[in-house]
Order: structure tokens, then sequence, then C-alpha cells
């Protein structure tokens, strides 16, 4: 379908047109403020129903008319606005049954306008915001389910990606704590602290053999004293001796004297002599018998001596033993944590690189209108070339949005350019050639100066004159 006529009385700055069109491209001229880009901003309103408040200042009233359709049917358009509504009411009424409603949706449905301009389309490739309004359009062509699948790739990549920043912060973590675990480790302490050595049976053994020592201590004590007590004898028992002589000299010496007295402190002396000799005797024996017991168990000790082994050292390198093996198990469970993290980040990288290349075949199947014209999710691609200026040429931008223009609105083939004089001859007539191509109609605006009214003139007769 295309547009056939066109009137507007009080719409924003232009108080009233009329015209019929039945040609292929239009160059809507004049000088600045007469309504050109009005004229244009009109007609999108009709094919979307979009608009602000049009109503031309100082007016009551107004209306935008529009009639399009073709050979086989025809659809009048009209939006009347007032004071109080400046934004109007629009209707549509179908020519052939005669239905009407100011459904906007409905007029959407019907003419299913894409309203952007090819210009502006090709100059969004300078930003990100814009290249990304260059994706969605291109992706509003591709079949509703595959836009479906290419959403929901989209969706899952960006979780995946935002899941993927953690795990890198968690794979930076993790290699930050395995690097510290392993300073001052060698691979050969890996290899041998592997097992820790129970220091429980070795902290017993020392406590006992601290205690044995103890005891060997007080044994040579004892053995010494009975030693010393057992070389005292023989001196004792002399000194009984000579006690026992002098006691039987100041009895002889005495004997005339006190015979009696003689006999009986005589008896009496034996008698003591005998009691010492049996106490020292008896007090010998006991002594011989300690010192073989001490002797004994020295022996029995020295067969196992404690003193030969000091379990306090023992236990000092079995703890080191140990701390290097809490080591080696910190550092091994620090590099279990890495390869798990590192696992996570390689197998979300392979779910992207798999969602990535379903998505790219999704768009390489799905019969795009140009080409070699493909989309990922930086922004468009043509051969394999991102479409930013620089890489790809003006004529190649301009005839990639001409045709996306066209390929966006195969019901209602009307394309609208703002500001055409800006695009330089060879552009410009690379844009007029597709619609002439493609059977597309086409509303140019070029600001002409001096020029005091505004005109709008086929592109026919622009080239005859």
């Amino acid at each position: 379908m295309y547009i056939k006529k066109l009137q507007l009385l009080n719409f924003q700055v232009i108080e009233n047109f009329e015209a019929e069109f039945d040609g292929n491209v239009y160059f809507v001229t004049g000088d600045n403020e007469l309504g050109k880009s009005t004229l244009l901003k009109a007609i999108g309103a009709l094919l979307t129903g979009n608009r602000d408040e049009v109503l031309r200042n100082g007016a009551s009233k107004g209306f935008a008319k529009m009639i399009v359709g073709d050979d086989g049917e025809e659809y009048d358009v009209q939006l009347s606005f007032t004071e109080n509504n400046p934004r109007g009411t629009l209707t549509i009424k179908q020519k052939s049954t005669g239905m009407q409603t100011n459904n906007v949706t409905m007029l959407q449905r019907i003419f299913g306008y894409q309203d952007f301009d090819a210009v502006e389309f090709s100059r969004w490739s300078e930003t990100a915001e814009g290249r990304r309004k260059q994706i969605a359009v291109v992706k509003s062509l591709l079949p509703e389910a595959v836009r479906n699948r290419i959403s929901e790739i989209d969706e899952a990549v960006a979780e995946l990606k935002a899941e993927r920043t953690i795990v890198n912060r968690e794979v930076k973590t993790a290699t930050t704590l395995r690097d510290t675990a392993n300073i001052g480790l060698t691979p050969e302490d890996k290899a041998q602290y592997i097992n820790p050595i129970d220091v429980t049976e070795l902290v017993e053994k020392a406590k006992t053999n601290a205690q044995l020592i103890e005891k060997a201590k007080t044994v040579r004590s004892m053995l010494a004293q009975r030693e010393q007590e057992l070389a005292n004898i023989p001196q004792r028992l002399h000194n009984a001796r000579r006690m026992l002589a002098q006691e039987l000299a100041d009895a002889d010496a005495e004997y005339n004297a006190a015979m009696e007295r003689y006999k009986a402190r005589k008896e009496k002396a034996h008698s003591d002599f005998e009691s010492a000799q049996n106490s020292l005797d008896a007090e010998k024996a006991d002594c011989e018998r300690r010192k073989a017991n001490a002797e004994d168990w020295l022996k029995k000790y020295e067969a196992n001596n404690p003193e030969k082994e000091n379990a306090e050292d023992t236990l000092a390198r079995v703890q080191e033993h140990n701390a290097m093996c809490e080591k080696v198990r910190k550092y091994n469970e620090r590099q279990t944590e890495l390869m798990t993290v590192k696992a996570k980040a390689e197998k979300m990288d392979a779910d992207i690189i798999k969602l990535t290349d379903e998505r790219a075949a999704l768009i390489a199947n799905a019969d795009l209108p140009i080409d070699g014209l493909t989309f990922t999710e930086d922004g468009l691609e043509l051969n394999g070339v991102p479409f930013v200026p620089g890489k790809v040429s003006d004529s190649q931008t301009m005839e990639i949005a001409a045709k996306l223009v066209i390929a966006s609105n195969p019901t209602v083939k009307v394309f609208r350019i703002a500001r055409g004089e800006s695009l330089g001859a060879k552009r410009l007539q690379t844009i007029v050639d597709i619609a002439k191509r493609n059977g597309f109609q086409g509303f140019i605006e070029q600001v002409q100066r001096g020029q005091t009214e505004m005109q709008i003139e086929e592109y026919s007769e622009v080239c005859e004159n």
C-alpha cells in the first residue's frame, strides 16, 4: 500500500495542505520553518498512531487525513484534534467493508508500519545505544519463534556472563588462596608431607619416660645411700670392738674390786655385742638386698634407657612434620577449590559458546533480506565486518538502511528521510534507486535556502528540470 492523498489543517506549523500522490519518490523542499519536518511527522502519526500535541498554536481545531491503499484496498485515516483534545482522536475506515475504528492497536496491526528514518538508522551505528536500536530493527525481521529463541539465548547468556563474572572473582580468590598456601612449599614437600603422624602414643611415651627418668634419679640416690651405709658398717663394727675392748679393760681393772659387778657387766657387754652384731648383720643383709634390687632395676632400666632417646626432641620433630602435613593439606584443599571453580568457569564458557553458536546459526538460517547481514550482542555485522563508520562505506550503510526500511514495511511501502540535503548526491541516488527497484514510495526532506513556500516535487520532475 502507498499514500494516495494527504490533507492537513492546523497541524502544528502547517495551516493548510492538500496533495495527491501517484509517483515514486518525492522531495519536500523549502527554507527552514515552513513545515517540511511537520509534513513527514504527520505521515508518521497517521501510519503509526504515535503523536504528541499537534494542534497549531492559535487554532481551535484541525485535522490530518490520509488515504492509504493500493488497487485492491484503501483505508481512510483521520486524526481530528481540538483545543480540548490537542493530541486528537484517530480513526481508520476500510473502504471495501465500511469498517471503522479508533483503536490505535488495530491501525498498527493493519499497517504494521515500522517508523524509522534510513539516515537516522545509519547514524545509530555511532553509539552503543544506537547499535542496540539497529539490532532491534533487524531482529524484528526474524520469525517470531526465532526472535523468541534468540531472546531466551540472550537472557541465558547474560545470566551466564553475570554468573561468570562472580566465578571469575572466585577463581581469582581461589588462586590467591592457593598461591598463599603454596608459599614455602616445594614439590618434594607436597609429596612427602601427605600423612600426619599420630602423636598420642608419642606424648604418652614421653610422659612415661619422664616418670621413669625421675624414678631413676631416686633409685640412684637410694643406691648411693645404701652403698654408703654398707661402707660405714665395717667402721661401725670396728668401733663396736673398740668399745668392747675398752669395756673389757675397764671390767678387768675393776675385776678385783667388783667381781660380781664385773661378771654382770661382762655378760652384759657380750650380750650387747651380740645384739649389735646381729643388728648390723641384719642391716647389712637388708642393705645388700636393697643394693641388689637397685642394681637389678637399673640393669633393666639401662636396657631401654629413655635418657638415650630424647622424647621431647622426637615429639618436636613429629610436630614439625605434622605442621608441614597441615600446610600441604591446606594447599591441596585450595588447589581443589581452584580446580572446582575453574571447571565451573570453563563449563560456563562452553555453555556461552554453545548458546552463541546456536544464536548465530538461528540468525544465519533466518533468511534476512540482506545477504551477509547479521548481528551479535555488540551490533550489526556485514559479511563479518562491524557495521560502524570506517568499517562499512557510506553508500553501503545507506543501501542497508534503505533495504531494512523496505523489509520492515512490506504492507505500507513508504519511507521518510529528514534532512536529505545532508546525504550528498551519491547516497541520495542510492536511496532513490533502491526505492524504484523495490516499488517504494519515499518522502525526502531537503532544505532550499530562499524558497519561501514548501513544495512537494516528484523525483522525475526534478531530474527533468
